[in-house]
């Protein structure tokens, strides 16, 4: 059986209310200024090359678009062990704290959705990539100027704003490597 997966819902201003939100439920009365926080993580590599990840056919949100390595921050989690865990999970990635880079804080990503917007330095293989068949269809890396021209998904539009931004920042971090 799949674990029930439970989160914090915060108002406008990112501050923890007393709700919670179970995946799959509906929206309560009194719950229509409350946000699920999310995460989006940019996984660039060593040539200035974008990964992204197509959404499986068979999402319910965004079949079929591209998209970053995202998900929603779980009951006691931090953004950035979020982002840690996504990444692990759809993408067979472990990547240390040190290679993410926090690029923008309470981005507004749908009607109960804000998302903190990562990068991430990772030099990986397509090959060596293990993706989660129930999340994710394909992978591909691509540049700056492909990644603006993609159908991306809705989670991730705001990415023809910000993705210059966050190349800039990627090409200018002192990255541990």
């Amino acid at each position: 059986m799949e674990e029930v997966k439970v989160y914090r819902l915060v108002n406008d201003k990112r501050i923890e209310t007393e709700k919670i939100y179970q995946r799959g439920s509906s929206w309560n009365e009194g719950e229509d200024d409350c946000y699920i926080l999310g995460i989006n993580n940019w996984i660039v590599n060593s040539k200035g090359e974008f990964l992204v990840q197509k959404r499986s056919i068979k999402k319910k949100n965004n079949p079929g678009k591209w998209s970053s390595t995202n998900g929603l921050v779980q009951l006691g989690e931090s953004n950035f062990e979020a982002v840690q865990r996504e990444t692990e999970e759809e993408l067979g990635i472990k990547i240390n704290q040190n290679k993410i880079l926090l690029f923008k804080e309470n981005q507004v990503a749908g009607d109960h959705l804000i998302v903190d917007i990562f990068v991430s330095y990772a030099d990986v293989e397509l090959k060596d990539i293990r993706i989660q068949e129930s999340e994710v269809d394909s992978i591909r890396f691509v540049s700056l100027e492909e990644l603006l021209e993609l159908d991306i998904s809705t989670t991730c539009s705001y990415i023809k704003e910000f993705g210059p931004k966050i190349y800039d920042e990627f090409k200018h971090h002192k990255w541990d490597k």
